[in-house]
């Protein structure tokens, strides 16, 4: 799993797949306090995640995966607040 594919995916399709990983994980895979917090609707969240899921096949389900991913899209923030 790969997070910079994802960043990367976003930047080639002008998606928000890493905006709604990091909502999906901070919000604890509570589906409609995340979708509210992007201001999506839940299935359109849904949609997003399952894409998520394709294009850096995260496995979700698993703790690790998901700390994992976690740390990345910290370090991804970290890095972008750097270069401003």
């Amino acid at each position: 799993m790969e997070l910079t594919r994802l960043a990367a995916y976003d930047a080639e399709h002008g998606g928000a797949l890493v905006d709604t990983l990091r909502a999906y994980l901070d919000h604890f895979s509570d589906v409609p306090a995340a979708s509210r917090a992007l201001g999506v609707h839940p299935n359109t969240f849904r949609y997003r995640i399952r894409r998520v899921r394709e294009v850096c096949g995260i496995e979700l389900d698993d703790p690790d995966a998901r700390l994992l991913a976690q740390l990345q899209l910290r370090l991804m923030s970290h890095h972008t607040s750097d270069d401003r």
